[in-house]
C-alpha cells in the first residue's frame, strides 16, 4: 500500500522536502554567522520546519553543516564533469574547468562561501572533510594526467604533487574572491589561472 499522502504529497516527499529546505536555510544561515554563531533556532525559522523535524534529520548542527557542503560537493562534480565531457586539448580543459569551478560557485555564494570560508577549522568532522574535498579535486587531475604521455613518464609522486599544485591555484583563487565578497568577479580569473595551470602541466 502506498505511503498516505497529505495536501497531494506522500509522507517521503514530504520529508524530502523539508530536508532540502532545512539544506536550504543552513547555507544561508551557516555563510551569514560562520559555523559557531550558526543557530539551530535561526535555521528551522527559515526553513519553516520544526525542531523536532531538524532532529529527524541531523543529529546536531554539525551534521547540518556537513550536509551542505555535501550538497555543494555534488553540485561543483556534475558541474565539472559536465563540462569536460567533450574531448578538448589540455589548454583548452584547463580554461573548461576553472571556469566550471568559478560559475558554480558564483551562481550560488552562500554556498560557495560555506564550502570555501566556513568549512574551514569549523570542527574535527568538516575539516576533515574539506580536507577529503580538495584530495578528490586532486585526483580527477592526477587522473587527466595520466592521458598523457609526457605524464606518463612521471612517477606517480610527480603527477601527485602536480596536480595538488594546480588544484590548489584554482581553490585559493576563487576562495579570494568568496571571502572578500568578489565572486561575481569570477571571469577575471579564468584566463590568469589558466596560463598558470596551462604553465605548470603542459610540457613546452
Amino acid at each position: 500500500m502506498s505511503a498516505r499522502a497529505y495536501a497531494g504529497k506522500t509522507a517521503e516527499v514530504r520529508r524530502s522536502e523539508q530536508r532540502e529546505r532545512l539544506i536550504d536555510a543552513g547555507r544561508d544561515v551557516f555563510a551569514e554567522r560562520g559555523y559557531a554563531q550558526a543557530g539551530i533556532d535561526e535555521i528551522v525559522a527559515r526553513a519553516r520546519v520544526s525542531r523536532t523535524s531538524f532532529y529527524e534529520h541531523f543529529d546536531n548542527k554539525e551534521e547540518c553543516l556537513l550536509a551542505v557542503f555535501d550538497t555543494g560537493m555534488k553540485r561543483m562534480g556534475a558541474a565539472v564533469f559536465a563540462a569536460v565531457a567533450e574531448p578538448l586539448a589540455p589548454h583548452e580543459r584547463i580554461r573548461t574547468e576553472v571556469s566550471a569551478v568559478a560559475r558554480t560557485f558564483a551562481a550560488d555564494p552562500a554556498m560557495a562561501r560555506v564550502m570555501l570560508v566556513t568549512i574551514v577549522g569549523a570542527t574535527p568532522a568538516a575539516e576533515r572533510a574539506r580536507v577529503e574535498m580538495r584530495a578528490r579535486a586532486a585526483r580527477i587531475i592526477e587522473t587527466q594526467l595520466e592521458r598523457y604521455a609526457h605524464w606518463r613518464r612521471r612517477s606517480e609522486h610527480e603527477r601527485h604533487i602536480a596536480a595538488i599544485a594546480a588544484m590548489a591555484a584554482i581553490a585559493e583563487a576563487v576562495s579570494e574572491l568568496v571571502a572578500s565578497g568578489r565572486i561575481g568577479e569570477w571571469e577575471s580569473l579564468v584566463e590568469p589561472v589558466t596560463r598558470v595551470v596551462a604553465h605548470g602541466l603542459i610540457p613546452s
